[in-house]
């Protein structure tokens, strides 16, 4: 069972094409239902998810963040949000959401592709096209888009030698290596 945990990781990549085959409201449940099971600061769950199937609306994103085709080819977008007044951490409590959404999908055969860069001009103008589009309140941000469908390709797991990078570790001071 661990070493499955363990593959499912060294699994998750990120899918940039995706087969027609759609995804279910089944499968989109699990996924966030697995998202909101990720840790975050007091249990303050400040996220919110707004999953979308509506094409022109892709569209106007993967214009407007430049990134065509996934964004706009994939069955489904997921806006990953928060209320920011629930928790000093709410980025790294929807990032963790985030992370469980994509290794959850990896799990389940799916493909995913993690878009979002909150508070550069880019992002700052695509959250609001967002938050008209969707009827997202103004006390809520979007932080990021998790685009999730079929791969249509098939990537290799992630392996130690492509990964693992001795020199950043360090072991009770910086730039301190482990004995060997």
């Amino acid at each position: 069972m661990m070493e499955d945990v363990l593959d499912t990781i060294r699994r998750r990549r990120t899918i940039r094409k995706f087969t027609d085959e759609d995804v279910s409201e089944e499968q989109i449940d699990t996924l966030i239902e697995l998202a909101m099971c990720a840790p975050n600061r007091l249990d303050r769950q400040p996220w919110h998810f707004v999953i979308i199937r509506d094409k022109e609306l892709q569209r106007q994103v993967a214009e407007q963040m430049r990134i065509h085709p996934y964004l706009e080819r994939a069955p489904v977008l997921v806006a990953v949000c928060a209320l920011p007044r629930l928790s000093p951490t709410w980025t790294m409590d929807i990032s963790a959401a985030t992370e469980n959404m994509l290794i959850a999908a990896t799990a389940m055969g799916l493909g995913t592709a993690w878009v979002g860069a909150p508070d550069s001009v880019m992002w700052s103008i695509c959250e609001e096209l967002l938050r008209d589009a969707l009827a997202i309140p103004a006390e809520v941000r979007v932080a990021a888009l998790v685009a999730i469908g079929h791969p249509d390709v098939e990537l290799p797991p992630h392996g130690r030698e492509d990964r693992w990078d001795p020199v950043k570790v360090h072991y009770g001071k910086w730039d301190r290596r482990k004995l060997t």
